[in-house]
């Protein structure tokens, strides 16, 4: 069994996002010992790594909740719990494709930069720069 202040070093997260994960409900599945204290199991660790990597992708916390509940009633939950993750799995899916493209243009920022550095001048990289316009005009670069 693992005390709160083990799993906040194990996990990276906060004794007070911990907390606050069980005031609102999203960590009724640690038990506490006759003193009070939360013993968290293996088990539980890795539902709440589930539960923080949820809430990273940017599942609001009543969604995180909701699947929690849909564990806890078994097996006929399993295609409700497959269909959140699916379509939490597009949504990320989406976010690091638009972060490339940001990541993209960033990288084009500081390859234009150094070679404006290396060569005192702003007066660089047409080539580079017009193919990156024809990427955006041509629709490329959508949001």
């Amino acid at each position: 069994m693992y005390s709160i202040s083990d799993v906040s070093e194990i996990m990276g997260i906060s004794i007070y996002t911990l907390r606050y994960y069980e005031k609102i409900g999203l960590t009724s599945f640690v038990k506490r010992n006759e003193n009070g204290v939360r013993e968290f199991s293996k088990a539980d660790i890795v539902t709440l790594n589930t539960v923080y990597r949820l809430k990273q992708t940017g599942m609001p916390l009543k969604d995180i909740k909701h699947y929690l509940e849909l564990v806890e009633t078994g097996v006929s939950t399993v295609s409700e719990r497959k269909e959140m993750f699916q379509t939490q799995k597009d949504k990320v899916e989406k976010k690091i494709a638009d972060l490339q493209r940001s990541l993209e243009t960033i990288n084009g920022k500081v390859h234009y930069y150094e070679e404006a550095e290396k060569h005192g001048s702003l007066a660089v990289c047409h080539d580079e720069r017009e193919a990156f316009v024809q990427k955006i005009m041509s629709g490329n670069m959508k949001a």
